[in-house]
């Protein structure tokens, strides 16, 4: 024998709850008639009386207390179960497969990633640090972080954060080596040259209108900018690279800016997807980041 519809067994309970057939129809949004055939039709399915009722009173017989008990916990495990499912499309959820630059992450999501957990004891993070362009749709990656400017892709991109590049040393260096006045006066300091772009091999520089490219020569090379800026801290040479990625350390006071006429041109820090539909957990990321970064 199937089943009662669950329409037959929601407008029973209803009519329990409400004492009342004319109460449960207006709870259920249907004519009292409706109710009455509705029950009359449990009843015949199931082949039992459920209710003694007459013109006066509605009673519950013995087996229709106990069916009422069972059938109200039935349809409050399935009431919950659908709130989950609703919850989790907007709840923060799941595994979050992240990739970010080394010293960006370093410095502008690893701070904040204890207190994002806490807030949202459902997401299990996956994070990956690493400069080299992750493909984000072959690793399983749902969000990804990168600087500098993006190129035509079939990647949602969306930028986060201003950036570009300028040179930095630290303090010990200059009283060391002296402070360049000029870009010329690079040629007589060491510099800390970055392969992991061609940006780091090369610097271009802008001041107004002006562009000029540098070819930097030292005894360091580093193939991340997490190792520019730690030499670069340790008194290693001047370094060029993301101010987002040396602001920190520039507001300890272990880097200064040299040469501030001249930067790199205007880029980025860009969130990068490969779908349209942002996820509740990559979403809640990117708003958590966003508050923090914007309070620096």
């Amino acid at each position: 024998m199937n089943a009662p519809s669950l329409h037959l067994v929601q407008t029973f309970v209803a009519v329990v709850e409400h004492h009342s057939f004319a109460r449960a129809a207006s709870a259920l949004g249907i004519t009292p008639s409706s109710v009455s055939r509705f029950i009359k039709t449990l009843e015949q399915e199931l082949g039992t009386t459920l209710l003694n009722r007459t013109t006066r009173a509605m009673s519950l017989t013995e087996t229709g207390k106990r069916y009422y008990g069972e059938c109200h916990q039935a349809l409050l495990q399935l009431n919950n179960a659908a709130g989950r499912v609703r919850d989790e499309q907007t709840l923060p959820y799941g595994v979050l497969v992240v990739s970010a630059p080394v010293a960006f992450g370093h410095t502008h999501i690893v701070p904040y990633l204890s207190e994002f957990l806490a807030s949202c004891p459902q997401v299990q993070l996956d994070l990956r640090l690493s400069d080299d362009y992750a493909d984000l749709v072959s690793e399983g990656i749902m969000l990804a972080f990168r600087i500098g400017r993006m190129k035509d892709s079939s990647l949602i991109a969306h930028k986060m954060l201003d950036n570009r590049r300028i040179l930095v040393a630290a303090p010990a260096y200059l009283e060391k080596r002296g402070s360049p006045a000029t870009l010329e006066d690079l040629n007589q300091h060491e510099c800390i040259v970055s392969s992991a772009s061609q940006d780091g091999v090369l610097w271009r520089v802008f001041s107004n209108a002006e562009e000029r490219t540098l070819a930097p020569k030292g005894s360091v090379k580093v193939d991340n900018a997490d190792a520019a800026r730690r030499l670069c801290i340790d008194g290693q040479g001047i370094a060029f690279h993301s101010a987002v990625t040396m602001a920190a350390a520039i507001a300890a006071g272990d880097l200064v800016q040299i040469l501030p006429q001249w930067t790199g041109r205007e880029t980025g820090v860009y969130c990068v997807r490969p779908s349209r539909r942002t996820g509740p957990a990559a979403k809640a990321l990117l708003d958590f980041l966003a508050a923090r970064w914007q309070r620096k």
